[in-house]
């Protein structure tokens, strides 16, 4: 028996075929639902810088795997010991990666101290703000080596007996031994050598700074005549004590009471 097709048959077996085909070939579609891992690159797990006045710049790369677009934000972590903003600084806290991107850098800048003290550790943190945690979190530890420094200032260490090393407005000949009291909690004073009528100049110690500063006082009178009272106003760009040398150095922009301005003088003091 001979099976005939007509047209309408034969149409209708090519679209299936071809449904048929298309269907197969969904299948191939991929299967990949999450991108490589890939981490920060270059950067040492331990550095050892010294503790000076200095700004450093890390440079990190990536490798292949790096095809998005994020964000590194940069952070010290709590087990640090040395103090950010005082005995460092991080000139930015984050770093923008374009997609494709394979390299970066940050800067940290180290401040110098004036104290004498043992080494200390920074333990600074990259993580990306990429929802899929990539690249992934790498932590470094930099070990601020001191240099140098003084001991801290201990206010009882600065009361006593001076020698003058020098002294700009002559008050006092150089070699001669004048007394520094004790005015309260990091207040220290002294007199210039100018008869009974001599003030206390009060000096205020920064002891993180070691810097010395005061409001404008009166120090001294004199009957020329007329009685004429001389005021001192310290200069704390230039006043300091030296917890090294046990030392006192400051500058007094010296006036009087009737606008007369004689410009500033320093007297230099180390203890006995």
């Amino acid at each position: 028996m001979k099976i005939r097709f007509n047209k309408i048959t034969f149409i209708a077996i090519l679209v299936s075929c071809f449904v048929m085909s298309c269907s197969e070939e969904a299948t191939d579609i991929s299967t990949v639902t999450k991108f490589e891992e890939f981490s920060v690159l270059g950067l040492p797990d331990k550095i050892e810088l010294p503790e000076t006045d200095s700004v450093y710049t890390f440079n990190f790369t990536f490798d292949e795997k790096q095809i998005v677009e994020f964000t590194l934000d940069i952070a010290h972590e709590a087990k640090s010991t040395a103090t950010e903003d005082v005995d460092y600084a991080l000139p930015s806290h984050s770093v923008s990666v374009a997609t494709l991107q394979r390299a970066g850098s940050f800067q940290l800048q180290i401040n110098s101290d004036v104290f004498l003290e043992g080494d200390e550790s920074i333990f600074i943190t990259l993580t990306s703000n990429y929802p899929l945690g990539l690249p992934l979190k790498k932590t470094m530890e930099v070990v601020i080596k001191n240099v140098g420094g003084c001991p801290e200032y201990v206010h009882s260490d600065f009361v006593g007996d001076y020698t003058v090393v020098s002294d700009g407005w002559a008050d006092w000949s150089v070699g001669s031994t004048i007394s520094v009291a004790d005015e309260g909690s990091n207040v220290l004073s002294f007199k210039y050598n100018c008869g009974a009528n001599a003030k206390p100049i009060l000096l205020n110690v920064d002891p993180e700074t070691f810097g010395i500063f005061g409001t404008k006082q009166e120090y001294c009178s004199y009957d020329l005549p007329p009685l004429t009272v001389f005021l001192g106003d310290i200069d704390e760009a230039a006043s300091a004590v030296n917890t090294c040398e046990k030392s006192i150095s400051v500058t007094i922009v010296h006036s009087d009471a009737n606008g007369t301005s004689y410009g500033p003088a320093t007297i230099v003091l180390k203890k006995k």
